[in-house]
């Protein structure tokens, strides 16, 4: 069987109506195909690219070869009134380097990534880049969009993945011969594309999910002593809304405040406990790590503990050997 990376030879990009072009053409093809950009290219001269672009069912094919560069979008490349779009690239030849919100891609033949119109990205392609890149109104993935999705390389293995990008590309092959029933296939293979990345994010959210409790518990670890370490700033040092944050936490049978709660709680009893520290006053304790005021932090700590603060240490001490 023949592979996804072999199935469009970059011969057939020119035999089936791409056009080979220098440098400025590409760059005005590749806005008008798939996306406005700001381009750099380190030996414009040398560069030589063919694009193909084709559209059917508000879904664009468009097929690439080049030679090195690099490709931004920013917000003075982005239009408000730009319809939003989602752009699935599969890496046929080459290397292409994809950077969007605060993820990187690195895709070499096999692997697919998607970028978001609406978001800025960084894209640098290698020499003898060769893709196939499928872009779609954002609203065909449903009124709720998966996150985590951009910038995310997956791997066109056998399975759903492998049968998906097949379709597409047996699509993108015979677009001039589907007819009347063009846009219906387009729509169906599209809602297998939906399926295929949900199923590929749902696969890698627990450990999405693992890495990001640790970076996030990490996180509390070294701000405990702040008194404005909250949700909303925890959320926001992580690129992440507060209720996705608390969603995150409730998988753990605890919330956000418990947690910060019981590791400050946990320092206060560690250092009530320190003979070396038994001079400090509670109070200081308490503001070490984060705690607002002695009186809070004794309700607090006696609720959690059933003593009040001085109880506690008085106890501790009284059992370390003499």
């Amino acid at each position: 069987m023949t592979s996804l990376t072999e199935q469009i030879p970059a011969a057939d990009l020119v035999g089936r109506g791409g056009t080979k072009v220098a440098f400025g053409s590409w760059t005005d093809a590749v806005r008008r195909s798939v996306l406005s950009f700001r381009f750099d290219c380190d030996r414009p001269r040398a560069f030589a690219g063919t694009i193909r672009n084709r559209s059917l069912g508000g879904v664009n094919f468009v097929d690439m070869a080049c030679e090195r560069h690099a490709a931004y979008r920013d917000r003075t490349t982005i239009s408000p009134a730009e319809p939003g779009f989602y752009v699935m690239t599969l890496q046929l030849a080459g290397e292409l380097r994809l950077a969007q919100q605060d993820r990187v891609a690195v895709l070499k033949p096999g692997l697919f990534a998607l970028y978001d119109s609406a978001e800025p990205a960084a894209l640098t392609a290698s020499d003898g880049y060769r893709s196939t890149c499928i872009r779609f109104p954002k609203a065909w993935l449903g009124p709720h969009q998966p996150t985590g999705i951009t910038a995310t390389a997956f791997e066109c293995e056998p399975g759903l993945p492998a049968a998906v990008w097949g379709m597409l590309i047996s699509l993108n092959r015979n677009l001039e011969g589907l007819g009347a029933h063009g846009p219906a296939a387009v729509r169906t293979v599209m809602d297998l594309v939906t399926t295929m990345l949900r199923t590929e994010l749902g696969r890698r959210e627990p450990e999405r999910r693992d890495v990001l409790l640790a970076e996030i518990g990490a996180y509390i670890e070294r701000h405990l002593g702040d008194p404005e370490l909250d949700p909303t700033r925890i959320a926001a040092a992580h690129f992440v809304s507060p209720r996705q944050l608390h969603v995150l936490f409730e998988r753990t049978g605890t919330t956000v405040a418990a947690a910060i709660r019981e590791r400050r709680l946990e320092r206060c009893r560690r250092d009530l406990a320190d003979p070396a520290l038994a001079e400090v006053p509670v109070a200081a304790i308490a503001a070490r790590w984060g705690f607002r005021g002695a009186s809070h932090f004794g309700q607090v700590f006696k609720r959690e503990t059933g003593r009040t603060p001085a109880q506690y240490r008085r106890a501790a001490l009284a059992r370390l050997p003499r």
